[in-house]
């Protein structure tokens, strides 16, 4: 498929909104988890819970014109607007190469904020799924490295953290049976400020 054809492909979504009846008026919210755009889902759930309103009160209105009829119309129509409103904006977002490398670092920022919070809170569900622990086969790591139990060649992947420095905390937790905390780690091992705020986002103390 030519890089043309891909780029008409990527907004095929928006006859979905063509669907008879409103049937097809989830569509903006597919375009909105596609290009991670909240404002696109509420846009989708507002034209299906009119939608759907329609439905109920035609059912109750007996096949009659009245009020479900209208709201029908009003979804259905409101969807399919929306839709075609958002398709330009859709492919320059889902096309590029950096909103797509944004919305990546986002998401993984997202996932280690969670997975903090998860190894403060319930320390020991952190531990089962692998949370800070990338030697591990199909561990959750989430882009974090477990301080007191992962191996040597993990916590080289922290950054300013050699070889030495890594044996190092080898060594020290093994005495201590693992650090309360990053700033117990850097007053253990006498680390330089600058290198402990470039750790705080990146690592996590899960107990021994």
């Amino acid at each position: 498929m030519s890089s043309a054809a891909a780029h008409r492909d990527r907004a095929n979504w928006v006859w979905l909104s063509l669907i008879p009846l409103g049937l097809g008026a989830w569509a903006p919210i597919y375009a909105g988890v596609r290009a991670r755009r909240p404002r696109w889902c509420a846009l989708g759930a507002l034209w299906c819970a009119i939608t759907l309103a329609g439905w109920i009160l035609a059912n109750a209105e007996n096949g009659k014109a009245g009020p479900g009829g209208l709201l029908l119309i009003v979804g259905w129509t409101g969807a399919i607007a929306s839709s075609f409103a958002l398709r330009t904006e859709y492919r320059q977002v889902v096309g590029s190469p950096f909103e797509a490398a944004v919305a990546g670092a986002e998401e993984h920022v997202a996932e280690r904020d969670q997975a903090r919070r998860l190894a403060h809170e319930r320390p020991a569900v952190a531990r089962e799924i692998g949370i800070g622990r990338p030697d591990l086969p199909n561990a959750q790591a989430a882009g974090l490295v477990d301080v007191n139990n992962a191996p040597a060649n993990a916590l080289e992947s922290l950054p300013g953290v050699d070889d030495a420095l890594a044996t190092r905390i080898v060594e020290a937790r093994a005495e201590t049976h693992g650090f309360s905390s990053l700033e117990d780690m850097g007053a253990a091992l006498d680390l330089d400020g600058d290198l402990v705020d470039d750790l705080r986002d990146r690592v996590v103390f899960l107990p021994r």
